[in-house]
């Protein structure tokens, strides 16, 4: 009797986290704070341009990195803040799988029209590479 309580209880807690976090995007606190892009960060910013670019249909006169935040899952994503045009910013969602060997950064998603004081949130993984 108690280890089908236990057991309701359980299904019950798995429901209620998958409607508060719809099923897909995790927590808040699985984020990490938001930092001052390190020269690293500025790097895979840099280096993803030509696919943002390609996929945003896009051709942006500057790409300078100036915040970020992380998870870590399978390989480290960056969540990261982009200055695309003196006011113009927008969100990337950078998957680094490395260390893995033959393995580079890809752009898995992005949002578009955000402001210098836009905190950083979570952004879908939008296609996979």
């Amino acid at each position: 009797m108690a280890t089908s309580h236990i057991a309701l209880l359980f299904l019950v807690f798995v429901i209620a986290e998958h409607r508060t976090y719809g099923g897909t995007d995790p927590p808040p606190e699985a984020l990490s704070p938001e930092f001052p892009a390190a020269a690293y960060v500025k790097s895979l910013a840099k280096g993803v341009r030509p696919q943002f670019e390609k996929l945003s249909n896009i051709e942006v006169r500057m790409f300078d990195a100036i915040t970020y935040r992380t998870e870590i899952r399978d390989g480290k994503t960056y969540f990261v803040k982009v200055n695309i045009d003196e006011d113009h910013y927008s969100h990337l969602r950078i998957y680094d799988p490395r260390p893995l060997p033959g393995k580079e950064p890809k752009l898995a998603g992005f949002m578009l029209n955000k402001t210098r004081w836009d905190p950083i949130s979570y952004i879908p993984e939008q296609w996979r590479n």
